[in-house]
This record gives structure tokens, C-alpha cells and sequence, in this order.
């Protein structure tokens, strides 16, 4: 029991950062350069490779070359679909997300 709470609890701490969320996200529609990624998500150059590796490490995203061109990709198509069930739970009024979890869970 107890690996299984630490990976699950790994995963969420890969997750808790927005940079990386962002990358995720912008990975949805299919595979891109970092030139592309830092379109999209408006970050820096160094902020999106850093992150990039801690995705790639953690088995999230992996590579590919085309030519000179390396392009990201998510490993799992459904990951962004399982990122996207937890955006209920979120929100900034504490009482708020007691209150949808009670009646989500009755």
C-alpha cells in the first residue's frame, strides 16, 4: 500500500507546479519543439527545457527526433483527461471545496 501512496503522491507533486501543467497542456493537440511550447505557453526558453526534463524523467512526456527538430509528446494520450477531472476540486474558497466534495461524495 504504502508504494502505491508514494507514487500517486509523486505524480502530484510533478503536477502541483503550473509550469508543468502548462507544458502538459500545451502537448494535448500532439507533438512539439520547445520553440513551439514556449509559443504557446508564453514561458522562457530555460524555464521550459527545465521542466521538460523533470517530465521526461518522471515518464510523463518523451522524445523524438525529426531531422535537427526534437519534438515532446505526451506518453499517454489520457493524461490530460485525467488532469482535467481534477479541476473541480480546485478553487481558492476552502468552504467552497468542502462543500462540492460533500456533494460529490453523498
Amino acid at each position: 500500500m504504502a508504494d502505491i501512496t508514494e507514487k500517486i503522491s509523486q505524480v502530484f507533486k510533478l503536477l502541483s507546479d503550473t509550469n508543468r501543467v502548462k507544458i502538459l497542456f500545451s502537448l494535448e493537440s500532439g507533438s512539439r519543439t520547445v520553440s513551439q511550447i514556449i509559443e504557446t505557453t508564453g514561458m522562457s526558453q530555460p524555464l521550459v527545457s527545465f521542466h521538460l526534463r523533470v517530465l521526461r524523467e518522471a515518464g510523463l512526456i518523451k522524445t523524438s527526433r525529426k531531422s535537427t527538430f526534437v519534438f515532446n509528446e505526451l506518453c499517454d494520450d489520457e493524461l490530460i483527461n485525467l488532469i482535467s477531472k481534477f479541476e473541480k476540486y480546485g478553487g481558492n474558497n476552502k468552504q467552497n471545496m468542502v462543500s462540492k466534495c460533500r456533494c460529490q461524495c453523498n
